[in-house]
């Protein structure tokens, strides 16, 4: 069978929160009959490390420039273990406008889960921004039903052009629902049902030492025999006062199964009114 993956987040923020059940339990409740362990293959994990990474690469541009629309390509490549590459920015060798970043599956322990290491090929740019000492360590539990991943990194200031120091850690849950979910609109085969992976978690960054923003993000995963994959994350900057909401956006589409993930989109920053309490778990509007 041709197993495929896809994951969709931010699911109310875009209006695709009916398509999930207003009861959907948050991941802690794992004796409820709604949902169970959601089981990642090694493939998914390999490519949701560099994701992650790529993801804190663009936290420390919006910390550099602020809240800054700009989207940027990306293509995700991992094996049946979970190593691979991640390129964001321009696809085409030698381009001076991206990073390539690559994950490696480092060990695994029987009872306790699997280990990764994600790191930069060479230096890189985001749009000016230059990208370097790329350093991140991360486990999935036996399961996959939680995650974590700290990395640092350096990235040049727009002002004066030196290097500063970044740190960010991650911390996420996961759960599949047991009632299979459609496939939101936007994607290859809308309307589909799948069995879907819910996840959520927070995620911090700092600059020399010094914390400076923290997002949340909701997500769902799902996979179905003969259809295309595909991945939407939406990482929400938690503010409060008169700040500006920002957002993280990654759209990609492509391939998942057990032998590797290959998927290709883009990552975007994106300032809209979508809130830190905009998850999967609220109500919408006009529900109950």
């Amino acid at each position: 069978m041709n197993t495929k993956l896809a994951i969709i987040l931010g699911l109310a923020s875009t209006g695709a929160f009916a398509q999930l059940p207003g009861e959907v339990p948050p991941p802690g409740y794992l004796g409820s009959s709604a949902v169970e362990v959601p089981k990642l293959y090694p493939s998914e994990q390999g490519a949701f490390k560099a994701l992650e990474v790529a993801s804190q690469l663009v936290e420390s541009r919006i910390v550099q420039k602020g809240c800054d629309p700009i989207s940027f390509p990306l293509e995700i490549h991992t094996d049946v273990n979970g190593t691979g590459t991640l390129t964001v920015g321009s696809s085409v060798v030698g381009a001076p406008y991206r990073t390539d970043l690559k994950v490696e599956f480092i060990s695994a322990k029987k009872y306790n889960g699997r280990y990764y290491k994600v790191t930069n090929v060479a230096p890189g740019q985001l749009n000016g921004l230059s990208i370097d000492n790329v350093l991140g360590y991360g486990s999935f539990n036996i399961g996959s039903t939680i995650q974590e991943l700290s990395t640092s990194w350096k990235a040049t200031s727009y002002v004066t052009g030196t290097f500063d120091n970044f740190k960010g850690t991650i911390i996420k849950d996961y759960v599949r629902l047991t009632t299979l979910q459609p496939i939101p609109a936007g994607f290859d085969d809308a309307g589909v049902l799948a069995s879907m992976v819910i996840d959520y978690g927070y995620q911090q960054v700092t600059k020399n030492a010094y914390v400076q923003a923290k997002y949340w993000q909701n997500s769902a995963t799902w996979r179905h025999d003969g259809v295309n994959a595909g991945t939407w994350w939406l990482k929400t900057r938690v503010a409060g006062g008169t700040a500006q909401t920002c957002a993280i956006e990654v759209k990609l589409a492509g391939t998942d199964n057990t032998e590797g993930f290959h998927e290709y989109g883009s990552i975007a920053v994106k300032s809209a009114n979508v809130g830190p309490d905009a998850g999967i778990y609220a109500a919408p509007k006009g529900g109950k």
